[in-house]
């Protein structure tokens, strides 16, 4: 159960512990505390929000009406972890709960899994970009890795975030990764429901997709979640029950080392493809043209991944979604095609050396049968890595790349 970061810039995200031992609102103090004056930009991307929303908008009386009704998150566990946040650092505790129900809407990615070469045997593994444009945010990355008094060397989980943020972007357990990318359509049919399920999650009164996953990913979250998922569920129950969640619209994507599964999750339904070999996903749905035609004739700009530069249109965001995509899916075609060539080679050496005695024709035949049941197609982590830090897959406003396993050391 491994995370390995790709460095995109001087310096890596540092690694911090957090002891689930410790009562949750003492939990974040001692990080919140080294953080102090960088997480002052919390404040400035809550104005950047409500400004790009609209240049029209006072922030006062925003200010005024957050700070009145946005009192907790879903859970208690997660309130009094960005309680204890805000006592440290002195940021309100509305912009706190700001922070951690929109996140996931500001946000551009690509995630996916690939089958790794590991010794002489091969294993999924889930790789992950983050993109946003506020710059401020990166000074806010970290590593943690959970862990408990009873065995405070063994890592329970790990998750790559933003200082103050307590849901799950990006996540690894063992026999299980996860990662949320945005999505920016949902089904219109669904208009009113789907709004008003995202008033509950701004109230606290219902639960945030970051929230879900933190409850897959993370060990000793309270009971009393909107699901029954817990960090020993397997992938098999998570798409059980995740599906017909009333949430808000994201692509989910989780693997288990097994293979890696793609969930373009709506108010009350999913659509999710799962594969063995290689899978992307950006943020664009699959095949519903239709869906995402309509998103984008309706468009008046969307506050999303520049959000300090100003909106996009939906247009732009799925055509460099698509660029994305097609990039990362044009490497892995062309491993096929050389797999393939390789294959074919096999087997005309096969011909040429079925003239040889008996005895030895025999012997070689096992061996290949061996290797043929190894070849299967698959990538060294040095390709991996590579792949996901060449253009167009990592821009100017990638906040980092990474690639999960849920298995052994990588």
């Amino acid at each position: 159960m491994t995370t390995r970061l790709k460095e995109l810039g001087s310096i890596q995200p540092p690694i911090f512990r957090i002891n689930l031992s410790n009562p949750p609102e003492e939990r974040y103090k001692a990080l919140a505390q080294i953080y102090k004056d960088r997480m002052l930009s919390v404040t400035s991307i809550f104005d950047d929000v409500i400004h790009n929303l609209s240049p029209n908008i006072p922030t006062k009386p925003i200010h005024w009406l957050a700070r009145l009704f946005l009192r907790r998150l879903y859970t208690d566990e997660e309130t009094a972890e960005i309680r204890g946040i805000s006592q440290v650092t002195g940021i309100p505790l509305y912009l706190l709960i700001s922070l951690n129900v929109v996140l996931d809407l500001l946000m551009g990615c690509t995630s996916g899994g690939v089958r790794m070469l590991d010794g002489l045997w091969t294993r999924m593994v889930h790789f992950r970009t983050l993109d946003w444009g506020m710059s401020p945010l990166r000074d806010l990355i970290v590593q943690l890795e959970f862990v408990r008094d009873d065995a405070p060397d063994e890592v329970l989980a790990t998750c790559i975030t933003y200082v103050g943020f307590v849901g799950v972007l990006t996540g690894v357990r063992k026999d299980l990764s996860v990662s949320l990318n945005f999505r920016a359509v949902h089904d219109s049919r669904r208009n009113v429901g789907f709004y008003f399920n995202y008033f509950l999650v701004l109230l606290g009164l219902r639960q945030s997709v970051t929230s879900l996953l933190r409850q897959c990913v993370l060990p000793g979250v309270e009971t009393g979640g909107s699901t029954g998922l817990s960090n020993t569920s397997t992938l098999e129950e998570i798409l059980e029950e995740v599906p017909c969640l009333r949430t808000t619209a994201a692509y989910l994507i989780f693997c288990d080392g097994r293979s890696i599964v793609a969930m373009e999750k709506d108010y009350e339904t999913a659509f999710w493809r799962r594969e063995s070999s290689f899978l992307i996903k950006t943020n664009h749905d699959e095949d519903t043209a239709s869906v995402m035609d309509e998103a984008i004739a309706n468009d008046r700009g969307y506050t999303g991944l520049r959000v300090a530069d100003g909106m996009q249109s939906m247009a732009e965001i799925i055509e460099e979604s698509k660029k994305r995509q097609a990039s990362m899916q044009g490497k892995w075609d062309r491993r096929v095609k050389d797999h393939g060539v390789f294959q074919q080679q096999l087997k005309r050496r096969r011909v040429t050396d079925a003239s040889v005695p008996r005895s030895m024709h025999l012997t070689w035949k096992r061996n290949t049968k061996i290797r043929e049941e190894e070849s299967e197609v698959s990538v060294t982590l040095g390709t991996v890595l590579g792949w996901l830090c060449s253009d167009p897959i990592v821009n100017e406003d990638t906040h980092y790349a990474l690639v999960l396993s849920s298995k052994s050391d990588i």
